[in-house]
C-alpha cells in the first residue's frame, strides 16, 4: 500500500490485461481502518468490473443487430418486390 500525504492508495497490477498494466485506488478516510486483503479483494473486484468494457462492447453489439436487421428487412421487402414485378 502506497501513502500520500492525507491519502492511501491502492496499486493492482494486471500484468495479463492487454490494455494497462496498472490502476491506482485511493482509500476513502471511512475505510482506511479496514483490512488490508478486504481493501485488496474489494480493489480487484473494483478493477475487474472496471476493465470489463462491457458498456461499449453492448453498445456495439446492439448497433451490429439493428444495421442487420436492416439490411434482412431491405432484403427481403427487394426480394418479394421483386417477385411480384416479375409476375
Amino acid at each position: 500500500m502506497i501513502k500520500g500525504i492525507n491519502r492511501q492508495m491502492i496499486e493492482v497490477h494486471q500484468p495479463d490485461n492487454p490494455y494497462f498494466e496498472r490502476a491506482l485506488l485511493v482509500v476513502r478516510a471511512s475505510a482506511g481502518e479496514s483490512e488490508w486483503q478486504q481493501l485488496q479483494q474489494e480493489a480487484d473486484a473494483a478493477v475487474r468490473q472496471a476493465g470489463s468494457y462491457s458498456g461499449l462492447r453492448r453498445a456495439r453489439l446492439r448497433y451490429r443487430l439493428v444495421c442487420g436487421g436492416w439490411a434482412l428487412l431491405g432484403g427481403g421487402f427487394g426480394l418479394m418486390l421483386g417477385l411480384l414485378l416479375a409476375k
